[in-house]
C-alpha cells in the first residue's frame, strides 16, 4: 500500500515537471506569388540573454489545408550580409519562423518574458506585388495574431 500512495503522487510529478512548450512566429505566404520579407532586430536589451527572434529563420511548405509540413523544409537565402537585418523571398504556400518563445506565453510585445528572453523585434517589410505593409514593434499586435500556438501574420 506504502508503494502505491508513493507511485501514486511521484507519477504524475514526473510527468508534469517534463512538459514544455514553443510558441512560433511566423510569416505565411499564402499566396501563388514570393514575397520578400526583410526585418531588423534590435541588440539584447542588458541583462537579457535570449532574444525571440532569430536572424536564420526556418521555413518549411504549407499543405493544402494551410498545415506546416515539418517534413519539407524550404532553404532561404539571406539577402542582406548585415547580422542585424535579415532579407528574405518566401515562396509560394510556405511559412519562415522567425521566432521562439520558449515555456511562456506570450501576451503583447512589452510584457516581461520569462528566462531573460527579450522581444528584440524592430522592424518589418513585407513586399507582395504592388504591396508594401510595414510593421513597428509598436503596432506588431495589430498584425500579428495568436492562434493555435503560432502569433502569426499571414500575406493573402
Amino acid at each position: 500500500m506504502r508503494k502505491f500512495i508513493t507511485y501514486t503522487f511521484i507519477i504524475p510529478v514526473l510527468l508534469i515537471s517534463g512538459c514544455s512548450w514553443v510558441e512560433y512566429f511566423t510569416v505565411g505566404n499564402k499566396t501563388d506569388a514570393p514575397i520578400t520579407i526583410t526585418y531588423e532586430l534590435n541588440e539584447l536589451d542588458e541583462g537579457n540573454f535570449f532574444g525571440i527572434f532569430t536572424n536564420i529563420p526556418d521555413a518549411y511548405q504549407l499543405s493544402k489545408s494551410s498545415k506546416i509540413q515539418w517534413d519539407n523544409k524550404v532553404e532561404l537565402e539571406d539577402l542582406d550580409d548585415n547580422p542585424a537585418i535579415v532579407k528574405v523571398v518566401l515562396p509560394p504556400n510556405a511559412i519562415m519562423i522567425f521566432g521562439e518563445l520558449h515555456n511562456d506565453t506570450y501576451e503583447s510585445n512589452n510584457q516581461q518574458f520569462i528566462n531573460s528572453r527579450d522581444f528584440n523585434f524592430s522592424s518589418m517589410v513585407i513586399e507582395h506585388q504592388e504591396k508594401t505593409i510595414q510593421i513597428t514593434k509598436a503596432i506588431f499586435d495589430d498584425y500579428f495574431v495568436k492562434k493555435n500556438g503560432h502569433v502569426k501574420f499571414d500575406v493573402e
